[in-house]
């Protein structure tokens, strides 16, 4: 079992699937951005003093982008696609059900801000640490030598803009998913019409005569 910026990196038939599962249908600075996500999510849920599983944990931080690889891309946000995809996965590996959702739910929740982290803390884990590397939110939290380690492990090499293509092609496949999302605004732009906002659902009354 390996250990990257103090965290132990969980090791076993099932992990290893899982890795094996991203590695197969991802390009590597997504997979590479999957493996951050864990060590960075694992300092910040520690720091917090949240108890995580740590192997459901692992595994929900390697899949949770599966919706935005070219395998499992489809009409529906990309979060969803990759959680239906994560769980069957999961349920065919040997995970239970109540395991196997725990694991849908931290990849269907980690760009939904306010309730991923209290959801649980698995939940928490993937969403704190896709965060961190995808923004910075909570960098700053974080030793910085712990940083440097884990870049050294797993490089980003132009991952910012390689991931903006990636999301950016999710949400030109299914702009019509991504209203009233984070990914609104890039969805819009590929949409033949403008997107409903909040401003217009609530503006408007279903039962005015």
């Amino acid at each position: 079992m390996s250990v990257i910026a103090g965290i132990r990196i969980p090791d076993s038939t099932l992990t290893r699937g899982a890795h094996a599962l991203a590695a197969r249908h991802s390009p590597e600075f997504l997979l590479r951005h999957c493996e951050r996500t864990y060590v960075f999510g694992r300092l910040a849920t520690a720091a917090a003093g949240l108890q995580v599983r740590e192997e459901l944990a692992y595994v929900a931080a390697l899949l949770h982008d599966l919706g935005l690889t070219e395998h499992y891309g489809g009409r529906r946000r990309f979060e969803v696609e990759g959680a239906d995809a994560a769980y069957d996965w999961a349920r065919d590996s040997g995970f239970v059900a109540e395991e196997a959702r725990a694991i849908w739910n931290a990849v269907a929740l980690h760009t939904s801000v306010g309730i991923a982290d209290h959801k649980s803390p698995e939940c928490a884990l993937v969403h704190w640490g896709a965060g961190i590397d995808i923004d910075g939110s909570g960098l700053d939290q974080l030793d910085p030598a712990r940083v440097g380690e884990v870049l050294a492990a797993f490089p980003r090499n132009g991952f910012a803009d390689r991931m903006t293509d990636t999301v950016e092609t999710a949400a030109r496949r299914a702009p019509n998913a991504y209203a009233l999302t984070w990914l609104a605004a890039t969805a819009d732009r590929y949409h033949d019409h403008a997107l409903p906002t909040s401003e217009d659902m609530l503006g408007r009354d279903p039962f005015a005569s």
